[in-house]
């Protein structure tokens, strides 16, 4: 099943894939935080319209869903994309994505996959990670 144009896959990115300033504060996310690791068919994402609610709402949601096979540490982030924006960008790149919702239940009902996008399309990444992936919550911050 597609995800609709309209709605927002989520990212789980780790600290050491984040862009921070001198302080330490989270600027963004680094485009490494979008490659596929060795293997993998899809980027593994959430779809932060399965949960009904509120942005926050939705959010928590995801957390709860993601960390029941995985420790979200708490310097973490959760970032948000447009499904719209993901696939323009990419189009505009030669690349065709294909945004599908797939499920893995019982622990992470709203796990969803973006397929055709490949580690070696550095300026692809780079381009996703600082004008689409632009949108995020640290997990300490999401209660």
């Amino acid at each position: 099943m597609h995800i609709p144009d309209t709605d927002h896959v989520v990212r789980h990115v780790n600290r050491k894939k984040l862009r921070t300033d001198e302080c330490g504060n989270v600027l963004g996310i680094l485009p490494q935080a979008l490659e596929l690791k060795p293997n993998e068919e899809y980027l593994s994402v959430n779809w932060l319209e399965y949960f009904d609610g509120d942005q926050k709402t939705r959010l928590r949601k995801t957390k709860s869903a993601m960390s029941a096979d995985r420790t979200l540490g708490p310097t973490s982030v959760l970032s948000i994309g447009n499904v719209a924006n993901i696939k323009s960008l990419c189009s505009s790149h030669g690349t065709n994505v294909r945004i599908a919702y797939v499920p893995e239940p019982p622990n992470n009902p709203a796990h969803s996959a973006i397929y055709h996008l490949h580690s070696e399309e550095l300026e692809l990444l780079d381009m996703l990670a600082s004008s689409v992936f632009t949108e995020f919550e640290q997990i300490r911050n999401i209660s």
